[in-house]
């Protein structure tokens, strides 16, 4: 791999409209870590990378906080400082052919990522978007990008994606694009706080992972055909979303391969939830609005019901917290919590962190990574770096051949329990 340039990209101009700083709410400040995203594209021209930079510098000038910096203002609040520094730009060659990195995962492709190839240190955590351009010798091409999730969230980060598209491919957004607000007051805590839903307690002292020094931690990927969900769907009664049936799938897969010696083990499915809705989100909003559901049952509950019993809970537990006062309750809480970290000083991040015994399956089947056209073509494939932390699934979309792609992170000494737990259901996709 051979680095040919980094650079900053910058907003072309910056209007007296926009303001110096925004500010960063509790479910902004509940996420701390970067969204590292691969999409692989085939036969991309020689101006590809030239094309999507041009684009990049278009689109900022809509997205200033992509442009910023994430920090604090004058009063220690945190926010994101509007100065316009840049996204970084890496653009790299690769000798090898891109077939081989379609099957790679986890930190086997951390070298298409830019914050490999940077020494930002700590300044890292203040860099809200790392891209880099990627060229392979048989003239595929892989686009990185790392959106700090401090900034906006995936559905947020999704429609950046398909304005930089294209901008890079007609010179304008999407129609229809609404300019965002910088203004994120409708997620702030009230005065003062109040968690009213004790639910919501409960909820956040189970997110404590578990540390498991030296675990070894491997990304599998399950492919899995439309005909192999509809079956699954079916021993749920076809009652159930597919996402409510494969994370329930994979959370009675999961409890099985770890084969708790106490059946009686509580274990527990977190399932990130959209609160757009519930809050009414005003139109041009560029933020968090992710917030955690939670269901709990015995692992013998778990294995002996059936696959329809699990994905019942896992609804349940969904609707539960599908309320106002659920979620102004999270953002209170997490108001209060926050501030009492801020008085602490600052811990450096665990490693080898674990779900156990708990499990955690984002749902991004939703996202349009395969519609991401710069003028080339969609992308093929996606992936993504290894986050660390086991017991984690991430289902992908739908390829234009049908295959939906689930990203597993599971500790090597359960991995083949695992593989064969999931194999005993629908065969054949790994």
């Amino acid at each position: 791999m051979e680095i040919h340039s980094r650079m900053c990209v910058a907003k072309s101009d910056v209007p007296a409209s926009v303001p110096r700083v925004v500010l960063l709410s509790p479910l902004d400040l509940f996420h701390t870590s970067q969204m590292p995203i691969i999409l692989f594209y085939e036969n991309a021209p020689a101006g590809a990378a030239a094309r999507i930079e041009s684009g990049l510098a278009t689109v900022l000038d809509h997205y200033p906080e992509l442009a910023g910096r994430i920090g604090r203002d004058e009063l220690g609040r945190h926010c994101i400082h509007l100065n316009n520094e840049g996204a970084i730009f890496v653009e790299a060659v690769c000798s090898s052919e891109l077939a081989p990195f379609l099957d790679k995962r986890g930190n086997d492709v951390k070298d298409l990522v830019g914050s490999s190839t940077l020494e930002l240190g700590d300044g890292m955590n203040r860099v809200p978007l790392i891209i880099q351009v990627t060229r392979f010798a048989c003239g595929g091409l892989a686009l990185s990008w790392e959106g700090h999730h401090r900034v906006c969230d995936g559905s947020a980060h999704a429609q950046f994606l398909l304005n930089w598209a294209s901008a890079a491919r007609t010179g304008s957004l999407t129609p229809g694009f609404v300019p965002l607000i910088h203004d994120r007051y409708f997620l702030f805590p009230r005065n003062p706080p109040v968690v009213e839903d004790p639910l919501v307690k409960f909820i956040h002292k189970q997110m404590s992972r578990t540390t498991v020094p030296g675990q070894e931690v491997l990304t599998l990927t399950a492919n899995l055909t439309s005909k192999q969900i509809s079956h699954l769907k079916s021993l749920c009664g076809n009652k159930y979303t597919t996402y409510e049936t494969l994370s329930a799938h994979f959370w009675r897969c999961m409890t099985a391969a770890r084969d708790f010696e106490d059946r009686s083990t509580l274990v527990g499915h977190f399932c990130p939830a959209n609160g757009r809705s519930i809050l009414n989100a005003p139109s041009g909003f560029f933020g968090n609005a992710i917030y955690l559901t939670f269901v709990q049952t015995s692992a013998a509950d778990l294995l002996d019901g059936s696959l329809e019993h699990a994905a019942g809970l896992i609804r349940q537990g969904v609707k539960r917290a599908s309320n106002r006062v659920f979620l102004e309750s999270v953002i209170d809480y997490l108001a209060l919590e926050q501030a009492s970290e801020d008085a602490q000083p600052p811990q450096a991040e665990a490693k080898d962190q674990s779900w156990i015994p708990n499990v955690m399956i984002p749902c991004w089947s939703k996202f349009p990574l395969y519609e991401v056209d710069f003028g080339f073509g969609n992308p093929f494939r996606f992936s993504t770096v290894n986050m660390g932390i086991e017991g984690a699934f991430t289902i992908g979309p739908p390829r234009k051949d049908g295959i939906t792609e689930v990203l597993i992170n599971v500790r090597k000494e359960h991995a083949q329990s695992l593989v064969t737990h999931l194999g005993n259901c629908t065969q054949g996709y790994f």
